[in-house]
């Protein structure tokens, strides 16, 4: 007969042997950090930002495609150092969270950049995106030169077909190549939508009167 543990006459459990492990670094770090003197906290901060640098990557990779990455590694690690001007960074409680956040608020800044480069490449007020990436490889930079140019000569007959969110959408999808959680999260939409904004403008583009319309103009440009 099956006995419950903690009845009369059943065999106690073994305890199991807390694992202090955890809670003791726990306790070490915060201990640490709180004795921390302001220096000592940045150089900290500073060397856990190089050590881990691969990690950061990753954090704003899901906010970015890879193009745009490595510019915003370098917006974060300028935004540390303003952060330390303002604030005593050994006030900073987890110091892997903080780099986190700032990552995640760099990547977040870029998005709305994209936004408002899209809307003036859309609108004709400038004629190449500000938001290129300095330190992308050659290769990334001629096909995103290429992309721009290109949209650049048809960007009329586009914005003569579709609506403006869609036009928006077009441009942050095939000209600055941010994925469709991206462009919802930089216009404040739901990805769905994104897609099927995409998709009816894709049809629209399709289309035999505006395939040729496209034709015709790409065509004056040879």
């Amino acid at each position: 007969m099956t006995q419950t543990v903690g009845s009369s006459g059943s065999i106690p459990a073994p305890r199991r042997r807390a694992d202090k492990t955890g809670s003791l670094r726990q306790l070490f770090t915060s201990k640490r950090k709180t004795t921390l003197t302001r220096e000592e906290a940045e150089t900290e901060i500073l060397s856990l930002f190089k050590s881990r640098r691969p990690y950061w990557y990753s954090v704003i990779g899901r906010k970015l495609p890879d193009l745009y990455v490595e510019d915003v590694l370098g917006q974060v690690g300028v935004r540390i150092a303003a952060d330390f001007k303002k604030y005593d960074a050994s006030t900073v409680k987890d110091f892997n969270a903080y780099i986190a956040k700032t990552c995640i608020r760099c990547a977040v800044d870029q998005l709305r950049r994209h936004r408002t480069e899209a809307e003036a490449l859309k609108n004709g007020t400038t004629q190449r995106c500000m938001g290129l990436p300095e330190t992308a490889t050659d290769p990334d930079l001629t096909d995103l030169m290429a992309a721009q140019e290109g949209y650049l000569r048809v960007r009329v007959v586009m914005d003569d077909v579709l609506t403006d969110r869609q036009h928006t959408i077009y441009v942050l999808r095939h000209v600055m190549e941010l994925n469709s959680r991206d462009i919802g999260e930089a216009l404040d939409i739901k990805a769905p939508l994104v897609r099927k904004d995409l998709q009816a403008a894709q049809k629209i583009l399709g289309s035999d009167e505006v395939r040729q319309r496209l034709r015709d103009v790409l065509g004056e440009g040879r």
